[in-house]
């Protein structure tokens, strides 16, 4: 059970979060697939992010809850779930 969580951590992390953040980088054109994809994207990460966002303030122009989402989903992933 614990490794299926585990597993569920790791495909978000690697199928919703990093395209959205490699898509973040990019000027996409409203109304395209593309951009209804990065929407979708967006929709499926925000509720993660807001709360780090909360308390962790972006710096220097740099938003760093995704990075801080992503370490502690390792750990909890690799620490946690598949001991």
């Amino acid at each position: 059970m614990f490794y299926f969580i585990g597993l569920l951590i790791l495909l978000y992390m690697w199928v919703i979060m990093f395209p959205y953040a490699i898509l973040s980088w990019f000027r996409i054109q409203p109304g395209t697939t593309l951009a209804r994809v990065q929407y979708f994207l967006y929709q499926a990460t925000e509720p993660v992010l807001r709360p780090v966002r909360r308390v962790i303030k972006p710096m220097g122009g740099l938003d760093w809850s995704f990075l801080v989402v992503i370490v502690v989903g390792n750990i909890l992933v690799f620490q946690v779930f598949w001991r």
